[in-house]
């Protein structure tokens, strides 16, 4: 397995939560599909996609910002936390939606986001670290989790965005731990890292299942290149 698989494995704990994970191959070499991607440009230009890619639903907060009012809907400006709108933006977000998309379709998920490392002003009109959601596919969900330590007691993301070890739920039925309940389809869960080159965590990747047990090792490994890779790219 390549060294900076390994590597990333150890340091973000998952050869704790997963096992045979160092006898799985899986190639992760410098000319991965995600570094091809970073390397296109759109030549098919669709101005609605570009507007939906700054512009999404998602549910209302509840008490405590909880995700509890899934019935009710509001709209979020990307801009107002990522920066205006420019070429560069535009292709950024459009590179990181056909990972996504890409990514999808070799792990079958049913719920994906990759998530930044930025700061956003707060309910109290004060900077404050967060992760902001850059391109998703699946159900609506919330843009921005805190990175706090409040909120590291109830969502994985903003444990992850903290801690840099990743989580792994193959079965919420019986999980015992943190977990941020925004859709009650959700079975199984995985949210991992992020990291450049010294090991700071500047996003992370949550990967959701319809269905108990999914993320096997091949899975898994698939995302965890994904991962490797955007830490140049993010």
């Amino acid at each position: 397995m390549n060294t900076l698989v390994i590597d990333y494995i150890k340091n973000t704990e998952l050869d704790k939560q997963i096992k045979d994970l160092s006898t799985t191959t899986i190639d992760c070499d410098e000319n991965d599909w995600v570094k091809k991607i970073f390397e296109s440009v759109d030549n098919n230009k669709n101005e609605d996609d570009y507007k939906g890619y700054y512009n999404f639903t998602i549910p209302k907060l509840g008490e405590n910002g909880s995700c509890s009012m899934k019935t009710e809907f509001e709209q979020f400006d990307l801009t107002t936390v990522y920066g205006e709108r420019t070429s560069t933006s535009d292709l950024h977000l459009w590179r990181l939606y056909q990972i996504i998309n890409e990514l999808q379709k070799l792990t079958n998920v049913d719920w994906l986001g990759i998530y930044k490392k930025t700061t956003y002003k707060n309910s109290n009109n004060e900077d404050e670290d967060c992760l902001l959601k850059l391109a998703y596919c699946g159900e609506f969900s919330r843009p921005i989790f805190p990175l706090t330590d409040y909120f590291q007691t109830i969502s994985n993301n903003s444990w992850v965005g903290l801690n840099g070890k990743s989580k792994v739920i193959q079965s919420l039925a019986t999980y015992e731990g943190v977990y941020y309940n925004c859709s009650d389809k959700v079975k199984s869960e995985i949210c991992i890292p992020i990291l450049d080159n010294n090991q700071n965590v500047i996003g992370i990747i949550d990967a959701e299942s319809w269905k108990d047990n999914h993320f096997n090792t091949k899975i898994l490994l698939e995302i965890v290149k994904v991962a490797i890779s955007l830490s140049n790219h993010l």
